[in-house]
């Protein structure tokens, strides 16, 4: 009776063993398959149209983090033409932000302008894939 049972458990615990090991095993490969594709010229090349199709969009939700105001904003061709009022920190902190994060525009200051007490900011924002 005791080596009935004994084999039962045994039986039970190797089934359990054996189907931990089955998904560890298909883990580790849809790990690899992900980690082959990420690093994939398809996976560039789709990143690259998603970004290039929204990238004003991201631009713009970029600045509403900031404490800035845009007074003007104009499209031509893959360049945005933007304007806006703030502060010389909060600007620096926009533009970092854009470097670090946004890594697919780039930013080319036209001018600062003082006015009064406004700091005025222009900047031509050009997607790096075009």
């Amino acid at each position: 009776m005791i080596a009935i049972t004994s084999l039962g458990i045994y039986r039970y615990y190797r089934e359990q063993c054996e189907t931990l090991a089955e998904k560890i095993e298909y883990y580790q490969m849809e790990t690899i398959v992900k980690e082959q594709f990420l690093s994939s010229q398809t996976y560039e090349l789709i990143s690259s149209l998603m970004v290039h199709e929204y990238w004003v969009d991201d631009i713009y939700q970029s600045i509403n983090r900031e404490p800035l105001i845009i007074t003007s904003s104009s499209r031509h061709d893959e360049v945005l033409d933007i304007t806006f009022v703030g502060t010389s920190q909060s600007f620096l902190s926009w533009y970092n932000m854009v470097q670090q994060k946004l890594k697919y525009c780039h930013i080319q200051i036209m001018s600062v302008d003082t006015k009064g007490n406004s700091i005025f900011f222009t900047c031509k924002v050009t997607p790096l894939v075009t």
